[in-house]
């Protein structure tokens, strides 16, 4: 006997002990499953059923067609194949899936695209997933699932983008990511994650965009960061990041936006930074930043947002800000900054932005550091 004939025998073992003792869900794996022209494998139909019976799928939002002999009429379910079909996108986000993910969900072998977010889902990540081997995007964001991240994830060679945001995630993300070198996309933001950044960063060779809000990263940003050659978004606020502000960002010429608001960054504003002439948005708020806005930031004609408030910067905004003709929110109030901040020959310029605050300028003060920039070295 075959090994997948064996499984599909225990399952329906396991199916009809779970039928007897779930009378009250809509669906039975051993009817569904198994009905005349069914269009699906029965493995495949019964990780399905089971989900629908163990996330509460009588009050899902839509359930339309569950149940029925074809599974493409399923809400959520597109398959394909010449008879039997094979799932490859299970798409149910904001659908009021209420319980655990189950871990036979790894029959759905060819699955490329999951997406249960924004559901009431908890328990932990089933270390199942990492059979999905054709998996590309994997979103369970804004659920509460708990416990680490399975370490089978690393598996998932083809996944492009992973998004496991607003959850209660604990233990170490990074390790189990930083192989994928397809993933474009990852979004962490929101978990209870506790470690550095590694330096083996430098593996996620496609990452162009990094979210991880409020996730437990401590320790200073690794130097082959700059290395991520297509990222264009990172964003890293309200962690506990720490050195010198590193001047080797200004070679990454992709990156639009960055924000490292709220951790405990130091030294000057690098003048390298000017080179990133696409920069659209960078927020450095409530750090501990010194010494003046340097002139040659007034070539980054294309910032649309400058969150640079609560520092200890001095000095006066340069006259090159006064050529930023897309500057929305403009926020340095909170630092030592000198008279009126904002030059005359430029405060035309000033009064037009829609969102800004100067105010609340304190006694500027000498502050030291070994370093006022943080070279890619540091």
């Amino acid at each position: 006997m075959g090994v997948k004939s064996w499984r599909m025998n225990v399952y329906v073992m396991v199916a009809l002990l779970l039928s007897n003792q779930a009378a009250d869900a809509l669906l039975n794996a051993n009817t569904v499953c198994t009905q005349p022209n069914i269009n699906a494998e029965f493995l495949e139909c019964a990780a399905l059923v089971n989900l629908y019976n163990i996330t509460d799928g009588d009050n899902w939002t839509n359930n339309s067609n569950w149940g029925s002999a074809d599974i493409n009429s399923w809400y959520g379910v597109s398959a394909y194949g010449p008879q039997v079909l094979n799932v490859w996108f299970l798409e149910l986000a904001a659908n009021n899936l209420n319980g655990i993910i189950p871990s036979n969900m790894s029959e759905l072998t060819e699955l490329r695209r999951l997406d249960l977010s924004h559901n009431n889902l908890f328990s932990f990540i089933p270390s199942s997933f990492g059979e999905l081997v054709n998996l590309e995007v994997l979103l369970l964001g804004d659920n509460h699932l708990d416990g680490e991240v399975p370490a089978e994830i690393s598996g998932l060679s083809a996944l492009r983008i992973l998004h496991l945001q607003n959850n209660q995630l604990s233990g170490q993300v990074m390790p189990k990511v930083v192989g994928l070198t397809a993933l474009t996309d990852l979004w962490i933001d929101n978990n209870s994650f506790v470690e550095a950044i590694p330096a083996s960063i430098n593996q996620l060779v496609s990452l162009q965009y990094f979210s991880a809000h409020n996730v437990g990263f401590y320790g200073q940003l690794p130097s082959n960061i700059v290395q991520l050659d297509q990222l264009q978004y990172l964003f890293l606020p309200s962690n506990d990041i720490s050195g010198i502000l590193p001047s080797c960002i200004g070679q990454m010429s992709n990156l639009r936006q960055l924000d490292l608001s709220f951790n405990r960054l130091t030294g000057h504003l690098p003048e390298s930074w000017s080179a990133l002439v696409n920069f659209e948005f960078i927020g450095l708020t409530a750090n501990k930043l010194s010494g003046p806005i340097p002139e040659a930031w007034g070539q980054m004609t294309a910032l649309f947002g400058f969150y640079l408030n609560q520092n200890r910067l001095t000095g006066m905004v340069p006259l090159g800000f006064g050529d930023m003709t897309s500057m929305n929110q403009f926020y340095l109030n909170a630092n030592r900054m000198s008279g009126s901040v904002i030059p005359a020959e430029i405060n035309s310029w000033y009064l037009q932005v829609p969102n800004k605050s100067i105010a609340s300028q304190g006694v500027s003060e000498d502050i030291f550091y070994a370093g006022f920039e943080g070279s890619c070295g540091f």
